[in-house]
């Protein structure tokens, strides 16, 4: 008869419990942004079920989730992709949708800003000038949302690190537009019908948040 006694494996609900307040609150993030993958059910217990039991050996020496990895929650799903799926295209596809709900964003904005300016007399923007700023604030939405993910996780330093980001950010945006707007001829540079610019700048938008939906781009 064998003496050998078979090994229970514990809830995750059981090691969750034996979690400290901010590790937990690591795994509930990295959990959220699961649902948005393609892995079955099954797929995402079981690897919250492995970080956990990370999470918990080393917490015994003090260390949070945050520097055991040392990947926000958002980076960490991306990581496991990448592993996954043996760093397949997707990843790139990933990163693009992003930029291009951003870019949707900003060209959206910017052109109803810009149509009702020139409504009410004011000053316009050529299209070339308003396609490449939808361009920019794509990549510096992208930017922003990998400093953004430090702020929610609490990382220290992370508030400061995102208003510097922040700023230089708006700074570079705001030199491309204005030496475009500069350099270019109003011949190329043409400014559309006010009207005609909302109309594009609304659709813009209502396209943004299709692919958001469509594509489970997460929140800002």
């Amino acid at each position: 008869m064998s003496t050998e006694t078979e090994t229970v494996k514990q809830p995750l609900s059981d090691l969750k419990s034996s979690l400290t307040k901010r590790n937990l609150q690591y795994v509930h993030e990295v959990e959220k942004h699961l649902q948005a993958t393609d892995y079955s059910g099954e797929q995402k217990e079981q690897i919250v079920y492995e970080m956990t039991e990370k999470i918990l050996t080393q917490q015994k020496q003090g260390v949070t989730a945050r520097k055991l990895f040392d990947l926000t929650p958002t980076e960490y799903v991306a990581a496991l992709t990448v592993q996954t799926k043996k760093a397949t295209p997707q990843g790139d596809v990933a990163t693009g949708w992003i930029v291009l709900d951003g870019a949707l964003l900003v060209l959206g904005a910017m052109m109803l800003i810009t149509g009702l300016s020139a409504l009410m007399g004011g000053q316009t923007m050529g299209i070339v000038v308003l396609l490449i700023t939808g361009i920019v604030g794509g990549f510096a939405m992208l930017i922003l949302r990998k400093y953004a993910a430090g702020m929610r996780e609490k990382v220290k330093g992370a508030t400061l690190k995102y208003i510097l980001v922040a700023v230089g950010v708006i700074f570079v945006w705001m030199f491309i537009m204005t030496f475009v707007q500069v350099i270019l001829p109003p011949s190329i540079n043409v400014s559309l019908d006010p009207i005609v610019t909302c109309v594009i700048g609304a659709l813009a938008l209502a396209l943004k948040f299709y692919v958001k939906r469509k594509k489970n781009i997460p929140n800002f």
